[in-house]
């Protein structure tokens, strides 16, 4: 893609984030404890960069739209993740199902269905490993992160097993390192101000954009 190109995706992003949190805002969706999603422009900002990124690594392929769907619903969740501490399962459930549709119409553009089905054992495989973290240590993982788990399997799946390996230890290791930044200045008790998801959603794309270099 030429840089015209990528600088309009980008655009193209500005304006979805703009529409996305219009829509999340005037919803029921947002927690009570979320009463904004984040400073003016900031979302916009943020996901128009992801979008330049992903057109830039990328290129014009048929799943370009799925991974902008991911980041452009991503970026809205890790706000509210950040600021309520909770994944809502309406905003998580309605991201999961439009990914899940552009990866199935890129298998079909590509008329390849392996990495389509490669997506589906990712979510699965991905939605087996935090079940077990949520069931054997109770309230060490939360239901939102469990279901997000499985959107960010369908997207690192279609990637292919190392960027579901590497998309998962990145978040976690992100998380991990912010988790150790906060001990060192406010203390012990300072790992129950970390969210998880918006690590897990950093290492997802992080993997992706990597990915995509080879």
């Amino acid at each position: 893609m030429t840089l015209v190109s990528i600088a309009g995706w980008g655009l193209v992003g500005l304006v979805l984030a703009s529409v996305l949190r219009i829509a999340v805002q005037r919803s029921s969706i947002l927690p009570a404890t979320c009463d904004r999603l984040a400073p003016p422009a900031v979302l916009e900002v943020v996901t128009a960069a992801l979008f330049s990124a992903l057109a830039w690594r990328i290129g014009a392929e048929p799943d370009l739209f799925a991974y902008s769907w991911l980041a452009a619903a991503g970026v809205p969740l890790a706000a509210v993740d950040w600021n309520s501490r909770m994944l809502p399962t309406k905003l998580i459930w309605p991201s999961g199902i439009i990914l899940a549709a552009l990866l199935s119409l890129a298998a079909v553009l590509n008329r390849d269905a392996y990495p389509l089905i490669r997506s589906a054992a990712g979510m699965l495989a991905l939605l087996t490993f935090y079940g077990a973290l949520y069931f054997l240590r109770p309230g060490g993982l939360g239901g939102g992160d469990l279901r997000l788990s499985g959107v960010l399997g369908l997207a690192l799946g279609w990637a292919g097993w190392t960027a579901v390996l590497t998309g998962t230890l990145l978040g976690w290791l992100a998380a991990a390192i912010a988790i150790l930044v906060l001990r060192i200045g406010r203390g012990s008790e300072a790992s129950n101000d970390i969210p998880l998801g918006p690590f897990l959603i950093i290492g997802t794309l992080a993997a992706v954009l990597a990915s995509s270099m080879s």
